[in-house]
């Protein structure tokens, strides 16, 4: 038996839905790739600072911001880890920025976080950040893993010194409704802006506390030479 058949027209799709087709299956290739982490690098090891140099990496470029959440896992290179010192302050801090194409605000990250140990586990924290945004489309989120809330209580459960070695996150992307902006690059850095110090491993002192004496008048001047040669330097 015979059928006629009707020819099937399928929808033209406007400029705007074929973009943010786009970006969804940009993003779906993120996803896979984001699960292994990102190595960023500490600088030298044998050091002992109050900031490390930036370190950029490309790994979330492309990555939309549409209010997706996100997890993103660092590493850092040459075996190094950070070591938190009794001298490190409690504001000390673990911050990404992305870079986005956008001309204005891009919005806010959200999200909360825990450092990693040796064996690649948990180590338990509160996950409190604080976030920056700009007008020429960036934004920032740093982790606080030294304290127990947003008010600045320490976290006493974390009993110095200790080393770790990658910064985990659980972000949460702002929603500016247009899948044309998206992540261009990124930087990563750790930060004590109270003027504490720790340490990039191997080879820097198993602790360093704060006291009174000939101990610390030695250890001062050691570490006012250290910082302030890379001040100098940079």
């Amino acid at each position: 038996m015979l059928m006629n058949s009707t020819p099937v027209r399928l929808p033209v799709l406007s400029d705007q839905a074929r973009r943010a087709i786009l970006a969804c299956l940009i993003f779906s290739f993120i996803q896979v790739a984001d699960a292994a982490p990102i190595v960023v690098s500490l600088g030298p090891s044998h050091t002992i600072t109050s900031q490390t140099p930036s370190s950029s990496f490309d790994a979330l470029n492309g990555t939309p911001l549409d209010g997706q959440s996100l997890s993103v896992e660092f590493s850092f290179s040459n075996n190094e880890f950070a070591r938190v010192f009794s001298v490190t302050s409690d504001d000390f801090q673990a911050v990404i920025k992305l870079q986005t194409n956008n001309l204005g605000f891009a919005g806010f990250l959200d999200g909360t976080g825990y450092l990693i140990d040796i064996n690649g586990n948990e180590i338990p924290g509160f996950g409190i950040t604080g976030s920056a945004s700009g007008n020429k489309g960036w934004m920032a989120i740093s982790l606080f893993p030294l304290l127990k809330d947003e008010d600045g209580t320490p976290n006493t459960d974390l009993l110095r010194p200790f080393d770790f070695y990658g910064v985990h996150y659980d972000l949460t992307f702002p929603d500016i409704d247009d899948p044309m902006i998206h992540v261009t690059g990124g930087e990563f850095w750790l930060s004590d802006p109270s003027g504490g110090v720790f340490g990039v491993g191997p080879g820097v002192p198993r602790n360093i506390v704060p006291e009174s004496g000939s101990t610390l008048i030695f250890l001062g001047l050691a570490l006012v030479l250290a910082v302030g040669l890379r001040s100098w330097a940079s």
